[in-house]
């Protein structure tokens, strides 16, 4: 399909990302490890070890290497946990409800 036909089904466009990211479930003080695949105004994908049940509540902090670009910090609702394929890997997709 060539670019130019392309229609776009969401509201906000995803920024591809490769990026380290800590998360914690809301009300709990054991950190958990996962890559940032993308992010987008209203939600993030990524990737990690640990698998999370969809509806769970999520705290998410993203520290950047270079001091250029902001810390990230959300409160993510998980809207779907699925395995990725490979064994021990999931893919986590969420929506953004609150941006600290």
């Amino acid at each position: 399909m060539p670019i130019s036909s392309y229609d776009e089904k969401r509201n906000f466009k995803r920024m591809g990302a490769d990026h380290p990211l800590q998360f914690r479930k809301e009300g709990s003080n054991e950190t958990y490890h996962g890559i940032c695949c993308n992010l987008s105004a209203t939600g993030i994908m990524f990737t990690t070890e640990n698998e999370i049940t969809d509806g769970t509540e999520l705290e998410i902090n993203m520290t950047p290497q270079y001091s250029v670009v902001s810390p990230f910090e959300a409160t993510v609702e998980v809207i779907r946990a699925q395995q990725n394929g490979a064994p021990g890997i999931y893919v986590i997709a969420g929506k953004i409800t609150s941006i600290k």
